[in-house]
């Protein structure tokens, strides 16, 4: 495989929103799609805030689902922000000037 094949193996969204997000590569690439990855993460989160939390370890769970969710969220609306990028910027190039 040629440097340009390896070039396009990693071409990714989601590596491309982690390298702006975090500065590193995506550990794996999601092949679920946008709405089921917020509901993944939201569910969880959703389930346990309902119930009530007298000790702080019930507190620690709660919170750290709900980090769970706005991390995802987050991944969710730069990949969204990114394809919006890209739809306009072709739209650019096809405009006759």
């Amino acid at each position: 495989m040629s440097y340009i094949d390896d070039i396009f193996a990693r071409l990714n969204i989601q590596q491309l929103r982690e390298f702006l997000l975090h500065g590193v590569e995506c550990a794996e690439v999601s092949p679920r799609n946008y709405k089921q990855r917020l509901d993944e993460a939201w569910k969880p989160a959703l389930e346990l805030i309902k119930q009530r939390f007298p000790e702080m370890e019930e507190y620690e769970q709660i919170t750290n689902k709900v980090q769970i969710y706005a991390a995802a969220t987050e991944e969710v609306s730069m990949e969204i922000g990114l394809k919006c990028g890209a739809i306009l910027a072709a739209q650019l190039l096809t405009v006759p000037c």
